[in-house]
């Protein structure tokens, strides 16, 4: 199972004191609300040890099938869900569980009465139910898959796709040498596709062409934002793929790691074309919510495995609620971020690359701003997940210029607006694309939607993060990068920035002096700006 992180359970007892025993390790649950089904597992996540699964539930409640229908959640299928995890919480209570993460997906996000469902789970149930959003379950889905192929060289040597199609939507990941550097969420949910289709009255030869031709258009999408085709191997998830990976291999899947042959999938995913949902209860003893979402689902798989350059299917023993036991049992919170931080600026290198950023500028503008968050760190008090979002802002400031290089910065917020960067959800990306926008030109403005769709809290954040953006960017304003260090300096209540470098410092000065305005309105300290003195 799942390797742990460590973690420290103990207090440190006052000196002199005796040192009370050890709190006993409780268990530790895990909920998906999906598109199509409940499910919860109870896990054993003790220090230095195998996670153990202690008990897992799960119940088909289509969910998704009302959101895509009709937008909403139906009565009865909020009734269903409710009766499901109130079963869930009984499970829990009698393992002992206090520390649980629950979340919802694409079916639950898009009902437009998604805030009633959540209201009615936590007062029946008392499950506080958190929505996430295609980055988050992307990210979580890794971390599984990270864990389960350790050592793989799909993760460690070469370019890897990795895909689960759920019922309401696809995510997708572009890993290089294990990095996740392209990801996305689109519309290839079994679902979704099935209830898109459903108003279609022809025969099935016409439903399976239009169908086919909906997941073409869609992979078109995908080809043109991520390099598929260097793509050497090809992970997928998901239940209906395990299925297909059983029938294929005439056995149970073995633990960990499952190979599928090119050939026989794509001939499996064929076969299937040849009978109906009633045909393929038969055939397979399925359920029918199983039947009705394989078709789909496994023609997604098939189409985005034929872009590939991959010779064989990899199906892991991985899945969402697996990255969530991994993300709920770590401990080292420092490593953890070091380990996110990582995989969130390659992508972020990766959308630059896309925009054909300027590199070398965007790259001594994001160490010199990440410098400038810890000079003044005592300042403005935020934290490590900020600075990162910072230095993300900072590597894609500039982007915008491939739009245009009149208004770029306006460019800038647009294109981050809606894009997407793996592990960030779409609150941190409005955050980033508003601090990219005010690298230069006019400070935040009333009259700036963007920026005024954020609450407070966060327009102070981005204020915060804005300011010293811009003063890093000024500080490469012939785009040399002239500047390699520098320093805070508090002089009678002012600041003074000690740089060092080389090269003549005369438009650095000139920009910092110019643009270090909306530092002193945020920080309410005037700067100044000075060589440092020559090391002897």
């Amino acid at each position: 199972m799942p390797k742990p992180r460590k973690r420290t359970l103990t207090r440190k007892p006052a000196p002199g004191a005796p040192a009370p025993p050890p709190e006993p390790v409780r268990p530790i649950g895990v909920v998906d609300i999906g598109a199509s089904a409940l499910r919860l597992t109870v896990a054993d996540a003790r220090p230095g040890e195998a996670i153990q699964i202690l008990e897992e539930a799960s119940r088909g409640v289509l969910l998704g099938k009302d959101t895509f229908t009709h937008g909403r959640l139906g009565a009865p299928t909020i009734e269903a869900a409710l009766k499901t995890l109130e079963g869930f919480r009984r499970i829990m209570d009698t393992y002992g569980v206090v520390r649980y993460r629950a979340v919802a997906t694409s079916a639950v996000r898009e009902a437009q009465n998604r805030e009633t469902f959540l209201d009615r789970v936590r007062l029946r149930t008392g499950i506080d139910v958190e929505i996430i959003d295609g980055s988050e379950e992307n990210r979580l889905t890794y971390l599984a898959v990270r864990d389960r192929m350790r050592g793989h060289e799909a993760l460690d040597e070469a370019d890897a796709v990795l895909l689960e199609v759920g019922g309401g939507s696809a995510d997708i990941s572009f890993l290089r040498k294990g990095q996740p550097i392209y990801s996305g969420t689109y519309a290839l949910g079994s679902i979704r596709m099935r209830q898109n289709l459903a108003s279609w009255q022809s025969g099935r030869e016409q439903w399976v062409r239009l169908l086919r031709r909906h997941i073409h258009n869609v992979v078109g999408d995908i080809r043109r934002e991520m390099p598929l085709r260097e793509a050497k191997h090809f992970i997928a998830l998901g239940g209906d793929v395990r299925f297909a990976a059983e029938r294929i291999l005439g056995a149970e899947l073995p633990e960990g790691l499952a190979i599928l042959g090119k050939a026989p999938f794509l001939a499996f995913c064929e076969e299937l074309l040849g009978d109906d949902v009633e045909g393929l209860v038969e055939k397979y003893r399925l359920a029918q919510a199983d039947a009705e979402t394989l078709v789909p689902a496994l023609l997604a798989y098939r189409d985005l495995l034929a872009e590939t350059a991959a010779e064989h299917v990899l199906v892991p023993d991985a899945s969402l609620r697996a990255g969530l036991l991994l993300d709920l049992a770590r401990g080292d919170e420092s490593r953890e971020l070091e380990d996110f931080s990582r995989q969130v600026l390659a992508s972020a290198q990766a959308l630059g690359e896309k925009y054909r950023y300027d590199a070398s500028h965007a790259k001594n503008v994001a160490q010199l701003a990440t410098q400038l968050f810890d000079e003044l760190k005592s300042e403005h008090g935020l934290s490590a997940r900020d600075r990162l979002l910072l230095e993300v802002a900072a590597l894609l400031h500039d982007i915008g210029i491939y739009v245009n290089i009149r208004g770029h910065h306006k460019h800038t917020q647009y294109v981050l607006s809606v894009a997407e960067i793996f592990g960030l959800s779409r609150d941190d990306m409005a955050i980033v694309s508003n601090v990219a926008r005010y690298h230069r030109r006019a400070t935040p403005q009333k009259s700036h939607l963007p920026y005024m769709a954020l609450d407070s809290d966060t327009r102070v954040l981005v204020n915060k993060l804005a300011a010293i953006l811009r003063l890093a960017n000024a500080l490469d304003a012939d785009h040399l990068q002239k500047v390699k260090d520098l320093r805070v300096v508090v002089e009678d209540e002012a600041w003074t920035l000690e740089v060092q470098g080389a090269g003549d410092f005369t438009m650095e000065r000139l920009a910092t002096l110019a643009r270090s305005d909306f530092l002193t309105e945020v920080f309410g300290r005037k700067l100044s700006f000075r060589e440092a003195p020559a090391k002897t």
